[in-house]
């Protein structure tokens, strides 16, 4: 039996101009990544690091981990390196649209698919809630629109960026992980510029997808069972990233990795995210291989009015006929994502 589920209503609550726009008040710039197509910009994502907006006061309100600060911000360099292919841009928080999410996905259980308004009229589930679910990834501030969701950073190359001390870490906040309802992390993969001298592509892509699997326990015995049993592979253009155009390379490390977490994950699957030009710069025409775990980034120039599927920027993953689960609507120094499901 097909299982429908109603539209959430989206109250809307607009910006008062004085307290426009975050970033700008957190001392951060808005870019705008490579890859501008009419009118839209496409992300790399990245955010600045232990920002007073990072929800560290927070933690003292919690029990979830211990209170210790975040960790220290990531030297310069490597911050640089992961904001390479970054444009001048002019994303800002003009008089938009906030939208409120709700909560009856509490209901679900644990380690089901948590449904919310599909995309077509095929689309069921068992644990059926109403509406969209929001949230925000890395470093960010709190996503304005709610704290269903948090998708933070575990790592990249041979590099653990995650402290299971702490419960953070360079692009993970720990208030955001405590706020959510559900967490998943997510591995910068890194091209064979990051390999050791003498890996092959496909050991590189294995050794990655085994440092990334270790990470995510560490994560898991912190935040226990809202850790959602996805790993998403960060596909971008970047010095600790992907290489340009070295197709073949890319895509034996990426299928190296999908194939580990199949094989080695007891139960733990591998989700993919990108945008439209990153992964064209990095993948080519290859079709990803994570269905029902994608998170497609893709931005207009300011948030939009409207964060439901029957917006034309929620796009299918690339090479892919699927509509995203995930949608990362808004970047910069915020990183705001929608749901209509969580895998």
């Amino acid at each position: 039996m097909k299982h429908y589920v109603n539209t959430i209503k989206l109250a809307k609550s607009f910006v008062l101009t004085g307290v426009l726009s975050f970033g700008l008040l957190a001392g951060g710039q808005f870019t705008a990544a490579a890859g501008l197509e009419k009118g839209k910009v496409e992300p790399v994502k990245t955010v600045q690091a232990n920002s007073s907006q990072n929800g560290q006061a927070s933690l003292k309100e919690t029990s979830t981990v211990p209170t210790k600060p975040e960790v220290p911000a990531m030297p310069t360099a490597e911050v640089k390196a992961e904001i390479q292919h970054k444009q001048e841009g002019s994303i800002g928080k003009s008089q938009a649209s906030i939208h409120a999410s709700e909560t009856a996905k509490m209901h679900a259980a644990p380690n089901s698919a948590i449904f919310s308004k599909t995309p077509s009229a095929d689309s069921s589930g068992t644990d059926a809630v109403q509406g969209y679910l929001f949230g925000s990834d890395s470093a960010s501030a709190a996503n304005p629109a709610g704290e269903d969701f948090y998708l933070g950073k575990l790592g990249y190359g041979n590099t653990v960026q995650f402290d299971t001390g702490t419960g953070s870490g360079i692009y993970f906040s720990s208030a955001r992980a405590q706020n959510a309802s559900y967490v998943y992390g997510y591995w910068f993969l890194s091209g064979m510029q990051q390999a050791p001298a003498g890996t092959s592509a496909s050991e590189w892509g294995i050794q990655q997808a085994k440092l990334a699997l270790e990470t995510y326990e560490s994560m898991k015995s912190v935040y226990g069972s809202k850790v959602r049993p996805v790993i998403f592979i960060d596909v971008e253009s970047a010095l600790t990233g992907m290489n340009d155009y070295d197709y073949a390379n890319n895509q034996t490390i990426y299928n190296a990795f999908v194939n580990y977490l199949n094989q080695y994950g007891q139960g733990v699957k591998p989700g993919t995210y990108s945008s439209p030009g990153n992964w064209e710069r990095t993948m080519g025409s290859f079709s990803p291989s994570t269905p029902g775990a994608y998170w497609v980034a893709h931005y207009p120039s300011d948030i939009p009015a409207d964060l439901t599927t029957s917006n034309s920027d929620w796009l299918n993953f690339p090479g892919t006929n699927e509509k995203a689960e995930i949608w990362q609507y808004y970047g910069g120094y915020d990183d705001y994502n929608v749901a209509w499901k969580l895998p």
